[in-house]
């Protein structure tokens, strides 16, 4: 139990450091990320860098979710039967199978009998 306890403080803590070195300075990496694509010279960089600049501009309208074909739309979800398992093993030869305790069949069988 005490090592239990243990284990969860030191999860918390390497939790709360990274959170914190990740979260140190979230103003600077934008600014950082919009410098680096302004300076570059590649012509690929510049074109995305514009198309996310004019997909800024973007809005959706929100009228669809009130029209009443909209709202008569019906949910065909098909749920499916849970099927039986295979094999444990599927690359295993055939006749070797692990038992519920986990532990291995050994097929006796021959390649070569004729």
């Amino acid at each position: 139990m005490k090592n239990n306890i243990i284990t969860i403080i030191l999860v918390v803590a390497v939790g709360m450091v990274a959170f914190w070195y990740i979260n140190k300075n979230p103003s600077d990496t934008g600014s950082t990320l919009i410098a680096n694509i302004n300076t570059t010279d590649s012509v690929d960089a510049k074109q995305i860098y514009n198309m996310l600049k004019q997909m800024e501009a973007v809005t959706l309208d929100d009228k669809i979710f009130v029209n009443p074909i909209f709202k008569n739309l019906k949910d065909n979800t098909v749920s499916f039967s849970p099927q039986a398992s295979g094999r444990n093993n599927p690359f295993a030869p055939v006749g070797s199978d692990a038992n519920i305790q986990g532990q291995t069949i050994q097929s006796t069988t021959s390649l070569n009998a004729r």
